[in-house]
This record gives structure tokens, sequence and C-alpha cells, in this order.
């Protein structure tokens, strides 16, 4: 077993950061060391926790000096140790390049692709979330994980919360242990909750709060009124939905004159209702039985044929005799495409695929399998949706090899 100080290393800078989150370092026997905590510039004194033969991770101990880019969170309870807003210690400009530079390097490294993603639009930093999971601390009190356990502390006020959110979590208690799913929406100002009854109970939710699974507020996006029941996907909120919708009817124009569409992992119909021309025929795949379930609601008054498939898209065929896709939107979870869904696009042949990837890694490893079909990287462009935060995504256009675009 290797003592303290064999595990402490001075001295370290930190280069760059990587998908993940983490800052990159090099210790002195050359191996690469991750470094949670770490930011550009940053010159630190570091933990090993993981030391492995090629490389290692480690925590931040000290900062001996400061990278330009490091500020001082805002937020009491980032300063407690709250692990929700991993870069609150990130300067707000500096993020969006950090992210498009993670990007560049997946492409680079994962899909050996030179494309350098446009850098786009993101949230405001403060009270941009509309759905937000806090769990019961020992007092019973509102909380969040920490950062370096599993051990929880009381929220306070969170600034990233939409105001009525941010509210309600200084002022209910939960039993210890309990997640609750807290969303607000912004347009009519309902609230749902959501919690597993059996487990414990919360108190001192306004009476107006709309709760359990089958709970449902409306929310507005580009105009557009969707019903969001409180088990279906929605984005951090609708400022993320509103910067989604933009960025793939940018990249993507045919949608305007596109005589078909698939949508697929289309969720409550956020694309289908939105970017799709409302003459056009749309198949809306997903999974989520309650998703699916609101999208029927969103979109029922379209005039062009909608039909709605429960079905892991990867597995979806089109039905023979259906219009050929002149377009597919694809927004998958983090773990992307994979192969099931590559192979799914190329059997249905569209002449452009808009891919939204939440992952820089699984965008990555889907670009080369999309590559590899046929189907050319022709933009992307980096969002953030989650500002004080690694998360990132990228909006992509991909174009069949034959097709001649706009």
């Amino acid at each position: 077993m290797q003592d303290d100080a064999s595990l402490r290393h001075s001295g370290i800078a930190i280069e760059r950061i990587v998908a993940g989150g983490e800052g990159l370092g090099h210790l002195a026997d050359g191996r690469v060391v991750f470094v949670k905590g770490g930011v550009p510039g940053d010159v630190a004194t570091i933990d090993l926790v993981d030391d492995r033969r090629d490389w290692a991770r480690a925590t931040l101990v000290n900062v001996e000096v400061e990278s330009p880019q490091r500020m001082e969170p805002t937020c009491p309870a980032r300063r407690s140790g709250c692990g929700g807003c991993d870069w609150a210690e990130i300067g707000a400009v500096h993020q969006l390049g950090l992210k498009a530079d993670i990007v560049t390097e997946a492409l680079r490294r994962t899909a050996r692709i030179e494309h350098h993603p446009m850098i786009g639009a993101s949230v405001t930093r403060n009270g941009y979330r509309s759905g937000v999971r806090v769990v019961g601390t020992a007092n019973h009190q509102a909380g969040f994980r920490r950062t370096s356990d599993d051990e929880t502390i009381a929220a306070g006020r969170c600034e990233i919360a939409v105001p009525v959110l941010a509210e309600m979590i200084e002022s209910i208690t939960i039993d210890p242990g309990l997640e609750v799913t807290l969303r607000a929406s912004v347009a009519t100002g309902e609230v749902t909750a959501r919690w597993d009854e059996r487990l414990g109970n919360v108190d001192g939710l306004p009476s107006s709060v709309d709760i359990g699974s089958s709970a449902s507020l409306i929310e507005r996006v580009a105009g557009v009124d969707f019903v969001v029941s409180a088990g279906s996907f929605f984005q951090s909120g609708p400022q993320a939905a509103d910067l989604l919708v933009d960025a793939v009817a940018r990249l993507a124009p045919e949608l305007s004159s596109a005589r078909a569409v698939v949508d697929a992992y289309g969720g409550i119909g956020l694309f289908a209702a939105t970017v799709v021309s409302p003459e056009s025929d749309v198949w809306v795949v997903e999974t989520s039985r309650s998703a699916l379930a609101d999208a029927r609601i969103n979109l029922d008054e379209r005039p062009g044929r909608t039909q709605l498939v429960r079905s892991e898209f990867g597995k979806w065929h089109p039905t023979r005799g259906d219009l050929r896709p002149e377009v597919i939107i694809a927004d998958p979870a983090r773990t992307g495409l994979g192969r099931p869904g590559v192979a799914a696009v190329v059997r249905s042949r569209p002449e452009v695929l808009v891919l939204v990837s939440c992952d820089p890694v699984s965008f990555a490893r889907d670009a080369a399998l999309l590559e590899k079909e046929g189907f050319g990287l022709e933009r992307c462009e980096v969002l953030d949706l989650f500002p004080g935060t690694h998360h990132v995504e990228v909006v992509s256009r991909f174009v069949r090899a034959g097709t001649l675009t706009a």
C-alpha cells in the first residue's frame, strides 16, 4: 500500500480539460493525470486516488497558482460542496470555448475527423433550470449530493433553479435520503412534484403543486404550448429547448419543405411540433409511454400525417409504402445512436441527418460510424444548456453521399 506522501504531488500544471470535465496534467514521470476540479492554467497540489501504470486520477488539494479562468463560485451550496455545478469555478465567458475544444478533441481522437465546431449560444447562468432533483438531508431539509461522496448538504437557495423552485426548495421538508423531482413551468407557473411515496414523505409543498407520476404542466417553446408529464423527459428549461429548436432549424433548412421526416427519440414531440413543416408526414419514434402520450396531445392538431411509434429507434423500420424520410432528427440519450441507431439511419436513407448529442465521446463515435456508412459531417454547433457544468450539447448536420443540399 502506498503512503500518503507518495500519493501527493505538487506543481502539477493543468493543461486542458477533457471530456467528463476533468483537468489534464502530467506527473513528473510523464504519466497523464486527470484532476477533478482542475482549471486550465492552474498549478496545483493533488492527491492521487487511482494510480495506474500509464495514467492516474486525482483530486485537487490546493491551487498554488490560479488560472486566469478560475473564479470564486457565487453559489453558497457550491461553496459548501454541492456537486451539481462542477464548473462553477470556471468563468462563464470561458466555458463555451472549453466545451468546443472538448468536442474538437473528441472528434480528432475518437473519429479521426478534423472539424472545428461553431460556437453557439448559452442559456443564462442563473435561474435557467425548470427541473431540479433534491434529496432529503439528515435534518429533513431539501439538499443536494456532495462532490466528494454520497453525503448530502442543505441546498439553501439554488442559483440555477427558476425562482419558484428556488423558493420552494428552501421551504419544504423531506425525509432523509428521499429523492424528489420538482418541475416548474416558466410559461404558467405550474409546478409538479414526483417521488416514490413508499420511501418517504415531503411536507410544505403548496396545495397548487400537482403530485405524482400522472402530474403534468404546460410549457411553451418557440411559441408552441406543450403538455409535459412528470414522467416525461424535458430539457433543462424552456431556454434550452428554444436554443435546440433554433439550431436544428438552422442546420436543416430542408425541414421547412420536406415531405417526410423522422423525429427519432422524439419525446413529447418537441421538434415535430416546432421545426417540421405542418404539412409533412412525420414519424415520432420513442420508447417512453409517458412521452408518447404527451406527444399524442401535443401533435393532435397537425394537418400532416403523424405516426407515433413506441420502439427503440435501432429496431424501427419504415413501413412498406411509406414515403422515404428526407430528413431524420435524432436526439438520443447520452449513449448516442450506437451501431443500432446508425443502422436505422442507413436503412431509412435520408438525405440529411440532424444529430443532437449530449456527450462528446458518443457523438464522435457516432460521427465515425456514420462516415463509414456514407454520411459526412458537414457542420456542427456547440450549445451550453448546462452552464456551470461540464455537460455539452452538440447539434450536427450529416449529409448522405451524393446528396445535393441547401
